[in-house]
């Protein structure tokens, strides 16, 4: 499953990719100043999460849409009107900071349906 993470702050580049790869994910990052056209196609990620803190991430937001591809978006700086404005451009679901990466997770397990699979524990 490829994930493509549209970000804006690096730690938070690192500690996503950490809880992303111990979860069977492929996650790609990519920096926001980089067109979302060429990102998205060069990428062909599952869905995209993109850090929207500074604005520029809705960009993203707009091109997924188009491409539908299912889009989650985080901000740093919450609030109604940035929430009310990613689901405006399309966004699928909206987290703020700081994230729980286990939510994160779950949320992307929803929008891509990679239900997490269990193995029986079986008695003898």
């Amino acid at each position: 499953m490829k994930v493509l993470f549209i970000q804006e702050q690096t730690f938070l580049a690192t500690a996503l990719r950490l809880a992303f790869i111990t979860k069977g994910y492929d996650l790609q990052v990519s920096n926001e100043n980089i067109s979302p056209e060429t990102t998205i196609e060069a990428y062909n990620p599952n869905i995209i999460i993109a850090d929207i803190t500074k604005g520029r991430g809705y960009n993203y937001v707009e091109e997924a849409n188009r491409k539908k591809v299912p889009i989650i978006v985080i901000c740093n700086n919450g609030g109604e009107n940035n929430f009310q404005a990613a689901i405006d451009k399309g966004a699928n679901d909206y987290l703020s900071m700081p994230l729980s990466f286990a939510e994160l997770v779950l949320k992307v397990n929803n929008l891509t349906k990679n239900k997490p699979s269990f193995i029986p524990i079986t008695n003898p």
